[in-house]
């Protein structure tokens, strides 16, 4: 049987007692008082409650007594079990055209409660889930594959993933017709079986989300696998492509797994942070690389004269120590870039 909690039953006294003007009071099956605008009255026996818990009917209390208050007392019933009573107080005359209205408001905000603790519960499942089939460690259990079967995807079959990035908060889901995971509030894992799919749920999501970052990892035996690439890739597209959306991992494999090991090296991570402050400066590098170091084309697309863009890599030769115009300063250059994005 459901049980209100006593964080649940104040909520709804909260809520119900801004538009009714009377003092409410919520019992659990047992009638002890849960929740109530008379704080000091939590944790006493209703004995109205009790009453109307074992007459399973409404029960009014037209005069003040010892142990109860005038008012009206209604069981609240969910799957034809009584779960609780609700209590209004004041003259039965008063109370009576409001009760049927508060029962009624009582046991749709009970059913949102628990639907929506449903929906929580379904959530960490499927995260928890999530969380095992991008472990590369995990085992591929008979357990796990029914699992993964439950949520359209077989796990011992290769798969692509396709990840996006949003630079907004997404409250709502991705529709696709693929297995789909919130990774973040700003991101999402699809999970791609069919190879042929990959151009049709890239330009659906474009058309869907114009503003979103996607990258695409290659074919792989585990879904881990393909997760890690697709990341990888996301921060080389976030960090060296300025004017991209998509990337395929496939395309800067050498620069991203790279990048995954200048990560871990600490005298790398030091200068990670170097133009974090520089937003001008950094722009004007990741434009100076898709403009294959063309200076004359790099002044153009950022609409600076050409001693301006000297003067700009001259900054980033000071600030950092990498001279731009050196290629293997500028390889380094590059980890930096991709190195600040989460």
């Amino acid at each position: 049987m459901y049980e209100l909690t006593h964080n649940q039953a104040q909520n709804i006294v909260n809520k119900m007692m801004k538009d009714i003007p009377f003092n409410i009071n919520i019992m659990d099956k047992t009638g002890i008082i849960i929740g109530s605008g008379n704080k000091e009255r939590i944790g006493t026996l209703h004995h109205g409650a009790v009453a109307a818990i074992k007459q399973k009917k409404i029960v009014e209390i037209k005069k003040d007594e010892e142990f109860v208050k005038k008012g009206i007392n209604l069981p609240i019933e969910l799957n034809e079990a009584i779960i609780g009573v609700v209590g209004i107080s004041g003259e039965v005359k008063e109370t009576r055209p409001f009760a049927n209205l508060v029962k009624s408001a009582v046991i749709l905000l009970i059913e949102q409660s628990i639907s929506l603790k449903k929906e929580n519960l379904e959530k960490n499942l499927k995260q928890e889930f999530f969380n095992l089939i991008t472990d590369p460690d995990t085992t591929y259990t008979k357990e796990l594959m029914d699992q993964a079967a439950a949520y359209g995807i077989t796990i011992n079959k290769p798969s692509q993933i396709v990840y996006v990035e949003f630079p907004y908060k997404m409250d709502k889901e991705i529709l696709t017709n693929f297995p789909s995971f919130k990774t973040s509030n700003h991101s999402y894992c699809i999970v791609v079986q069919e190879a042929n799919k990959i151009e049709f749920l890239q330009e659906q999501i474009q058309k869907q989300f114009p503003d979103a970052f996607i990258s695409i990892s290659k074919m792989n035996d585990k879904i881990s696998e393909g997760f890690l690439q697709a990341k990888s890739a996301m921060r080389v597209l976030k960090g060296v492509f300025s004017n991209e959306k998509v990337i395929s991992y496939s395309s800067c494999e050498f620069i991203a797994d790279m990048a995954e090991l200048q990560k871990k090296n600490s005298k790398a991570e030091m200068q990670v942070h170097l133009l974090d402050k520089n937003v001008e400066l950094i722009k004007t590098l990741q434009v100076y690389l898709s403009c294959n170091l063309n200076a004359n084309e790099t002044a153009s697309r950022l609409i600076i004269h050409r001693n301006t863009l000297n003067y700009r890599l001259h900054r980033i030769f000071k600030i950092t120590g990498k001279d731009p115009k050196n290629i293997l300063d500028l390889v380094d250059l590059i980890f930096i870039l991709i190195n600040r994005v989460k």
